[in-house]
């Protein structure tokens, strides 16, 4: 099969209608003779917002299509430098049918080659720079494919304050939980996690830059089955416990997508949690501890965690919707903080920058505490603050949102 071809049947398999969309205007990629497998796929993807099987093309168009072994994204790339080759090679022609023997325009074929040059870079930059004319597709594809619940309207924590807030986070979004040490980050993140596992069927890929594997698994496992994590851990569960484990163990291995749990000291620095990520393909990342990512080159830690915050942002939230937990800086001096901003995120001011959402674990230790914990929503992507509540119940493990009971349901005594 062509290039092109290649990209329509990868793209096919994976039946992501988001994945698609994200791609933008790729028509120009195409050759002539692979064009009206494209012009098919777009409009019926803008029709009925959703990508048609392979079976379908070819009853429409004759065309056949193979398996594709490799992810769409690699055939995209293929298809970008065989159009730049293609474009570079025309643009020089044009060029040095100016500088022939009669007539020599230097200038002129200076403006060809500039121009040719300029037009590459917009095409490759076309999904980072758009024209509102040309809107239509974007805004409408993702309207059906929402208004469908194809891709679940974003990746969901499970707080109904904050998904109604974000509307779900999508690609190009990062999340950051912000906590001094020991006030929750991880269970919160494991909570989030596993509810958009578990209720969307969303692929997780959790990396844990402070514990190994198995304590997270264990705390998976004690968290979907509602058994106590900590007699989990020590082997203390009783037998109905034990038995309600086992069974939901059993159920896991059921589930419609993986839940990937990596050691950090295997994936160190951002660049090996890419390179992991557009091998797993999930629909969500989370890296618990995000101060502790190592940098390639930069030592100093306040510029690593900065330099790692925008590389979070750059690379790992345009594979898939990104969480990243970080920590307050230490409070000066021996008085106890009773409030706190983005600025007191410690190492650098870059984090509450690229960060689409911010969430602070603030509460001080108390009675209240015991029984759940506030989150502040220090930033929403628009602009929004505001707090909720989550339960922390580490017998039912339950980290769910605590409702506020209406006025008008109150009893007075």
């Amino acid at each position: 099969m062509t290039l092109g071809k290649l990209f329509i049947a990868a793209a096919l398999q994976a039946g992501s209608i988001g994945d698609w969309l994200g791609w933008g205007d790729v028509s120009h990629l195409f050759r002539p003779s692979e064009q009206a497998l494209h012009d098919f796929v777009r409009d019926f993807a803008k029709k009925y917002g959703a990508l048609p099987t392979a079976a379908t093309l070819e009853n429409h168009l004759g065309d056949e299509l193979s398996d594709a072994p490799e992810p769409a994204a690699y055939y995209h790339d293929l298809l970008q430098l065989r159009f730049t080759e293609a474009e570079l090679k025309r643009g020089m022609k044009a060029a040095a049918d100016k500088l022939g023997a009669e007539g020599k325009d230097p200038e002129a074929a200076l403006a060809l080659v500039a121009e040719t040059v300029m037009q590459l870079i917009a095409k490759k930059q076309s999904r980072q720079v758009s024209d509102f004319r040309d809107a239509y597709d974007a805004v409408m594809g993702d309207y059906v494919a929402k208004y469908t619940a194809d891709d679940g309207g974003g990746l969901r924590f499970g707080w109904p304050t904050l998904d109604a807030m974000t509307g779900g986070l999508v690609r190009g979004d990062m999340a950051s939980l912000v906590g001094r040490p020991s006030k929750g980050k991880t269970w919160q993140m494991l909570y989030a996690a596993h509810h958009g596992w578990h209720e969307q069927g969303a692929c997780q890929l959790f990396v844990s830059m402070e514990m190994k594997p198995l304590p997270i698994q264990q705390r998976l496992a004690a968290m979907h089955a509602s058994v106590p994590a900590g007699k989990l851990k020590n082997a203390e569960l009783s037998s109905a416990y034990l038995g309600k484990l086992k069974t939901s163990l059993v159920e896991v291995k059921g589930a419609k997508s993986p839940f990937w749990v990596v050691d950090g000291n295997f994936s160190s620095t951002v660049e090996d949690i890419w390179m992991l990520a557009r091998q797993l393909k999930p629909d969500g990342i989370w890296v618990d501890g995000g101060y502790l990512l190592k940098h390639p080159r930069e030592r100093d830690r306040f510029k690593r965690v900065a330099e790692n915050a925008d590389l979070v942002k750059q690379e790992l939230s345009d594979i898939a919707p990104t969480a990243v937990s970080w920590q307050f800086a230490k409070p000066k001096g021996d008085k106890k903080k009773t409030e706190w901003s983005l600025d007191d995120i410690g190492y650098t001011d870059a984090i509450a920058q690229v960060s689409s959402v911010v969430l602070g674990l603030l509460a001080p230790d108390s009675v209240e505490t015991l029984q759940a914990r506030v989150i502040d929503i220090l930033k929403g992507r628009n602009g929004e603050v505001g707090k909720f509540s989550t339960r922390w119940d580490f017998i039912a493990m339950d980290f769910s949102e605590v409702e506020e009971q209406p006025v008008s349901e109150l009893q007075y005594v």
